[in-house]
């Protein structure tokens, strides 16, 4: 049997009616072979959910490329070592005040060993005003770390 040819299929289709394949058809006729491209080492992007959101998905088309993946990466590892360098500064800072708030008494008790009177008598009246900064640096640090752990907990 001949094959059919496209308009006897199109007018086949058109009626309603299915153009009756023979098994003689099915196996004479072979199917062709398609190969894909090998990409290597591409790796699949990622497809976010229509309704959802993705910070990495710096064009809004719904796909993390690996170059957006990528470069959120960079910028979370950047944000995470400038968060961390941050703790540290304040912590330095916070330890440095403590210690200026203990060693301020020796150095008005200094003053006044080395016959310094009026050293001594400025140190004595800015002491007020020291502690009192100096004790809401030191405070601001500690409750921000005891807020963060309890939130953390």
């Amino acid at each position: 049997m001949p094959r059919k040819k496209p308009d006897e299929l199109s007018s086949a289709v058109d009626s309603g009616t299915t153009p009756e394949i023979t098994a003689e058809e099915t196996m004479s006729t072979p199917s062709p072979v398609i190969e894909a491209p090998v990409i290597p080492s591409a790796p699949a992007p990622t497809v976010i959910a229509s309704n959802g959101y993705h910070a990495a998905d710096t064009n809004g088309d719904g796909v993390v490329s690996a170059a957006e993946e990528k470069m959120y990466l960079e910028f979370r590892r950047k944000e995470l070592e400038d968060a961390d360098a941050m703790r540290d500064a304040q912590r330095k800072m916070a330890w440095f005040a403590l210690l200026g708030m203990l060693l301020y008494p020796f150095a008005v008790v200094l003053a006044v060993f080395l016959n310094l009177e009026q050293a001594g008598t400025i140190l004595g009246n800015m002491a007020a005003t020291y502690f009192v900064s100096v004790a809401a640096i030191v405070a601001a640090f500690f409750g921000g770390q005891a807020f963060t752990q309890s939130r953390r907990n």
